[in-house]
């Protein structure tokens, strides 16, 4: 038998899984600071089944559609992964293959990659036909039975603590004890079916929680085993409540849903949606954000719009815009935050596109999106020649030391960071008080450019220079020549350390 650990051992290992990620969150700062009484005590209440879970926090999730969302307390959360790591060694072994949400080596990549190949497999890699059903179930989360999911947990827990704790948590209702956070009028906008708060007693589990995901792929792998085992299909996909199942007969497919309607009312009082998709595979299959073919891949319209969304939204923050110039509003000892936020989508992203054909894709979005250079080296480069082999690797710019020794220090990472935009080369001009200064050896072509004499010696280091009043003409003979350049001009002085910010004209 599995042994369920309740020891201060155990449950600081999945404290400290459960913070991975969550460490800057509010709450796991508050739980940080008295980590080791706050553990210990956990660790008695759960060993006395003393435990009660506290309050959750209630807020709405607007994509990829608008859902309201319970989280459990940080402390809850360190339980729910106490107890989810002991039921996955009971029910991993009795999972099928082709269940793909939230479990270890599974996800939406391997879910994609399992149907394309059931879709070379069954067609003869294209050549014979072959027909998909997609259904998903109705209302899912807030449609699951608790008895019915106890019943199903029940069956193979058989530690006394591990079943006390698993029934606390089935069973609690989470609208008793919550707040809101957030935009609460969304609450408004959810019908009134699709929020937990109106579902009847003993119906419903909240999303947002580790337990609750764990739980409903417990609770559909009796849908599972009843399409593998029952039906006898082949060729069957699950992520969480959308599935896919394949075969040669499209009628085969209508006598299937007619039986798995029927299963999932009668055993586990669930309701197919009432739309249903049965098509040829060579349609393509819209499946976790791609359209599944058996040769290639696409990534779903939707997905390239909210992209674009997210891409536009950040550009209204960091780039503004006026008649002549493009100013990047780039004040790096405020805006590291934004666009680390920023680094994070483009790399969720690229992760989501490197498994579909969207080479030509990517070019497209940092060809109209050609700010994005400035903070970062994007995947396709900046050459004009479109080309298949690249990285997709994001490598940041805009990282910058938190305080500079001296302004010849400042003008070189400038002069580092700003070389190239729109394929033309970029002269850095520096301001130092009333005055544009170079500072760098390589700069004699410039000062050539601008017909510049070198200065005499400073404490500085400046090379080259000239007055702030000239700025206009310097910047009118740089365009002449067919160059770009950057302003860093000097706005304010916060805690012995320049501000600057930078407006590139092209």
């Amino acid at each position: 038998m599995i042994f369920f650990d309740l020891s201060f051992a155990n449950i600081y290992k999945q404290y400290l899984l459960c913070r991975k990620n969550k460490r800057n969150t509010i709450n796991a700062l508050r739980f940080e600071l008295v980590q080791e009484q706050a553990l210990l005590r956990l660790t008695d209440e759960l060993q006395n089944k003393t435990y009660t879970p506290g309050r959750s926090v209630c807020f709405f999730a607007a994509r990829p559609k608008l859902r309201e969302i319970f989280a459990a307390d940080f402390r809850d959360r360190i339980v729910h992964h106490v107890l989810v790591n002991y039921l996955e060694q009971l029910f991993e072994p009795v999972f099928i293959e082709q269940s793909f949400a939230c479990r270890k080596n599974k996800g939406v990549h391997a879910g994609v990659k399992t149907l394309q190949k059931y879709c070379r497999q069954i067609s003869h890699n294209g050549n014979k036909p072959a027909y998909f059903m997609q259904l998903d179930i109705a209302n899912y989360f807030m449609t699951i039975d608790k008895h019915v999911l106890f019943t199903l947990l029940k069956k193979r827990i058989k530690d006394s603590n591990a079943l006390w704790l698993t029934e606390l948590l089935v069973f609690h209702d989470c609208t008793k004890n919550y707040t809101v956070k957030g935009n609460s009028s969304l609450a408004n906008a959810i019908p009134a079916h699709k929020t937990l708060i109106n579902t009847p007693d003993g119906k419903g589990l909240p999303i947002g929680n580790l337990n609750s995901q764990f739980f409903a792929n417990v609770y559909l792998n009796a849908l599972d085993q009843f399409v593998k085992h029952q039906l006898k299909c082949r060729y069957y996909v699950r992520y969480c409540d959308d599935f896919v199942l394949l075969a040669n007969n499209e009628q085969q497919l209508h006598d299937w849903r007619q039986q798995i309607d029927s299963f999932l009312t009668d055993e586990l009082q669930l309701t197919l949606h009432k739309k249903q998709l049965i098509a040829p595979i060579n349609n393509g299959i819209n499946f976790l954000g791609y359209i599944v073919r058996h040769n290639y891949l696409l990534v779903r319209r939707r997905v390239i719009n909210h992209l674009k969304e997210k891409l536009h939204s950040f550009k209204q923050q960091l780039v503004i815009q006026n008649q002549q110039l493009n100013s990047y509003n780039t004040y790096y000892y405020f805006d590291e935050k934004l666009l680390d936020q920023l680094h994070a989508v483009l790399s969720s992203y690229l992760g989501h596109f490197k498994l579909a054909s969207t080479a030509k894709l990517e070019h497209s979005l940092w060809q109209k999106n050609a700010w994005l250079t400035c903070y970062f080296e994007l995947p396709m480069g900046t050459n004009s020649k479109f080309t298949c082999k690249y990285t997709r690797k994001l490598i940041r710019k805009y990282k910058t030391p938190k305080q500079f020794a001296n302004v010849k220090q400042q003008y070189h990472y400038f002069r580092w960071r700003f070389s190239e935009i729109q394929g033309k080369k970029i002269i850095v001009l520096f301001q130092v008080g009333k005055f544009i200064e170079f500072y760098h050896q390589q700069d004699n072509a410039i000062a050539q450019l601008l017909q510049l004499k070198p200065m005499i010696k400073n404490k500085r280091g400046a090379l080259f220079g000239f007055p702030l009043t000239k700025l206009t003409l310097m910047i009118n003979n740089i365009k002449a020549n067919g160059f770009a350049c950057c302003v860093v001009k000097q706005t304010d002085t916060f805690d012995k350390v320049i501000q600057r910010e930078v407006d590139f004209i092209v």
